[in-house]
């Protein structure tokens, strides 16, 4: 792809560089960008940011937990339209794009789990209004009326319990307002690319109230298909659904809050090509030429992945005395998903010698869980407070594979069915206790059982187009078994807090975190494979976090360092198509995370975060060698000493920067301006935890910039904006494949390439 500078091109750029000039031109910060112009005339000090990472309400400077808080109206602000975007605002959150959404996946402090295997629990867990999801893809979710996000990091096993053995994202959406009110909003971006979103809540009478609130999104696609067969531009989307919540409080002690959503979502992400291997293979893709910038493809097979969810929850919260509370949370999820790819990226219907054809490889996933969790809370018993629950968690899923390649020799085909269900039960306690008036400790103990089953079956006399023969390898033998496992353990947590003149405190922690055991469920599973462990960790941490009294200065900052045994990962062998799910040994994460915030006065806001990250392998003798490594190169018998070697996607510095000034425009005209700009920047990473030395993405930066106008008293905005300013390529993922004689590919993303595009809200 050429990278022309066009005279809108010239403009962005122009515009770009004055909003970063008065931006940063100007001295302050803050936490939450919440500020409209509303609040420029009242000089309103900023807000008190509370948080519920310890399942109890308290603000963010009192909670000895490392935790980014992320405001609606500051996801907004930056642009964040699904949970993958909150890395814009997370220094030490990263997101690894896979094809689709169930092959993708969220790291903290470098730690996360890539695999495509169903029954595989991931690490970084995510919880929406209080339902923790069970597989990465049911969390890729598009953020729509959201009061906050919390990224809380580090283990969170002993009061989260469920796929949070790296840290958790929790999500809480907006509560039924008390009055008649209405939020609007809608975007346009360069390309085609657009989406609206809507709520309206208001009372029910006097005991009760609603929140409605839905979502359309739709893109063409940003990589052109050159084949001239089927869609043009691929890489789009067209989303929609909605949320509804009902609140009613039958009484002063009794709050239920019933909530209901379903998304419909269709993608067709394709790769692009960054190399190939063979002659043949370049000359079948003609008249692309694989490189690091192209934006375009040569298919002829289907790529749409298409997804589906629902799920209904129910949230009771009774006061039984004045001392403590019972909290009852019920949910039931539904999630359906089919992925498709033309995963031999050729436009041929007819095999040459030296390519194989690869049109049919679909996959689906039919999921369904249940979850119930009951919290007894108290207050303050006279210097101690207490937590306690119970936790009880069943998935049931359904996955199949169809796949099939031709080639000058033989056409093979084959079909895959397999399944799993996982149950957990738990029950967890937590207290705080004061030791002088200035001196607690808190801690934790969970105790959990858990048990995953799963079947496989494979007929390989079960081709998809009569005459053709079996597949090769393993997923081409005959397969009808099924296997369980459990485990029972105890996780848990304590700490020390220390207050700092009621500016805030700093604490020291111990956490042991914990992930269950899974199983490798996929096309070419075997009746020999054997359950991979479960992973387990040992977390130390020393944190501050010091705020000014009138809130308008905070640092933020954490010390860190995990050790993790078992650590569970993916990885293909040299020659095999097939993925294979390992305890790649022990591995570490340490380093240091900081978020300064400060806010001087209502008219200037700016954040900054950054981590300092040390995240490697420690101990993984026998690891997988990358395709095309010679003994030289270290491959001996089919393996390598991967120790020493970088955990995939997992940059030695993050860092993260926002800021906006308002410019206000007096009494004269109903409206002010604001200009901000918002930032990210990483150090190189390595994709693949094999190190093939082709998998690693350069450092980059990239800065986003944006001019708008808000009526004094927040009814509407419209704003002017630019994504990636200075048009810095980079990429989500970087896979090399034996395929064909060898490949490398790579998954881009929309915001590597600069776009513009305009947006307003309405409210009332």
């Amino acid at each position: 792809m050429t990278r022309a500078y066009s005279p809108a091109n010239r403009i962005a750029v122009s515009m770009g560089a004055l909003v970063i000039a008065l931006s940063f031109g100007s001295a302050a910060a803050a936490q939450d960008v919440s500020a409209t112009a509303s609040d420029i005339d009242g000089q309103a000090a900023p807000a008190e940011i509370i948080v519920t990472a310890g399942l109890r309400e308290q603000t963010l400077q009192d909670v000895p937990i490392a935790v980014s808080v992320v405001s609606g109206s500051q996801l907004d602000a930056v642009g964040a339209g699904g949970v993958e975007s909150i890395t814009n605002v997370a220094p030490s959150l990263t997101f690894t794009k896979g094809s689709n959404a169930s092959n993708s996946s969220l790291s903290i402090r470098g730690i996360g789990t890539t695999v495509f295997s169903a029954a595989t629990e991931p690490a970084v867990s995510v919880v929406i209004d209080d339902v923790p999801l069970a597989r990465s893809g049911q969390g890729f979710q598009d953020l729509v009326d959201v009061q906050r996000v919390e990224v809380l990091r580090g283990p969170q096993s002993t009061l989260f319990g469920k796929n949070s053995s790296a840290g958790l994202i929790s999500v809480t959406t907006e509560a039924p307002s008390n009055s008649l009110t209405g939020h609007f909003d809608g975007s346009y971006a360069e390309g085609g690319e657009w989406q609206a979103r809507g709520s309206i809540s208001g009372p029910i009478g006097e005991n009760a109230g609603y929140r409605i609130s839905g979502f359309y999104k739709d893109y063409d696609g940003f990589i052109r298909n050159v084949s001239g067969i089927g869609d043009r531009w691929l890489s789009g989307y067209r989303n929609w659904g909605g949320r509804a919540k009902l609140r009613f409080e039958p009484s002063s002690d009794l709050t239920v809050t019933l909530i209901g959503d379903y998304s419909n979502g269709r993608d067709d992400t394709v790769p692009t090509l960054r190399s190939v291997n063979t002659q043949a293979y370049a000359n079948a893709l003609a008249p692309l030429v694989p490189s690091a910038d192209l934006r375009e493809v040569n298919l002829n097979a289907d790529n749409t992945n298409t997804s589906k969810q629902w799920g209904v929850s129910g949230k009771v919260e009774y006061q039984l005395n004045d001392d403590f509370q019972l909290v009852s949370i019920t949910a039931f999820r539904k999630w359906n998903f089919r992925g498709r790819g033309d995963t031999d990226y050729t436009p041929l219907t007819t095999p040459v010698p030296g390519v194989t054809l690869w049109d049919v490889n679909t996959g689906n996933t039919q999921l369904k869980q249940y979850s119930q969790e009951l919290r007894l809370v108290s207050g303050d018993l006279g210097g101690f407070d207490v937590l306690l629950g119970a936790f009880a968690f069943k998935l049931d899923a359904d996955t199949g594979f169809m796949r099939r390649t031709v080639a000058t020799a033989a056409s093979r085909s084959g079909q895959f069915m397999g399944s799993t269900t996982n149950s957990n039960i738990a029950a967890f306690a937590s207290t705080n206790i004061d030791l002088t008036d200035k001196m607690q400790l808190f801690g934790g103990v969970r105790l959990l059982h858990e048990k995953l089953d799963w079947t496989v079956f494979r007929d390989p006399t079960n081709v998809l187009v009569p005459g053709d023969l079996a597949l090769g390898g393993a997923a081409g033998t005959a397969a009808d078994f099924n296997g369980s496992t459990n485990d029972t353990r105890v996780v848990g947590k304590v700490g020390v807090r220390h207050d700092v003149a009621g500016l805030g405190n700093v604490y020291a922690s111990y956490a042991r975190g914990y992930k269950g055991k899974g199983f490798n469920l996929i096309f070419a599973s075997q009746d020999t494979y054997k359950p991979v462990d479960a992973e387990t960790s040992n977390a130390f941490e020393l944190g501050m976090k010091i705020e000014s009294a009138d809130r308008k200065v905070s640092v933020n900052g954490a010390l860190f360092y995990t050790k993790y045994r078992n650590f569970q990962a993916q990885a293909q062998l040299p020659g095999d198509i097939s993925f294979y799910l390992l305890n790649a040994g022990s591995i570490s994460t340490k380093g240091i995370e900081l978020e300064f915030n400060l806010r001087p006065t209502s008219l200037t806001t700016i954040s900054l975060g950054g981590t300092f990250m040390d995240a490697r392998i420690d101990n993984y003798t026998d690891g997988p060698c990358y395709f095309g490594q010679t003994a030289d190169q270290g491959c001996v018998n089919n393996a390598q000493d991967l120790s020493g070697g970088d955990l995939p996607n997992a940059p030695d510095f993050r860092m993260t920067a926002f800021v906006k000034q308002y410019v206000p425009m007096g009494d004269s005209l109903p409206f002010d301006t604001y200009v901000q700009s918002n930032m990210t920047y990483q150090t190189r990473v390595q994709y693949q935890l094999d190190q093939n030395p082709v998998t690693i993405q350069d450092g980059f930066a990239v800065v986003n910039a944006e001019l708008g106008l808000e009526d004094k008293d927040g009814k509407y905005s419209l704003a002017f904006f630019v994504r990636n300013l200075f048009d810095k390529n980079f990429t989500g993922n970087i896979f090399s494949s034996s395929f064909n004689g060898g490949r490398v590919y790579q998954q881009v993303l929309r915001d590597a390439d600069r776009y513009w595009g305009v947006r307003g809200s309405f409210s009332f």
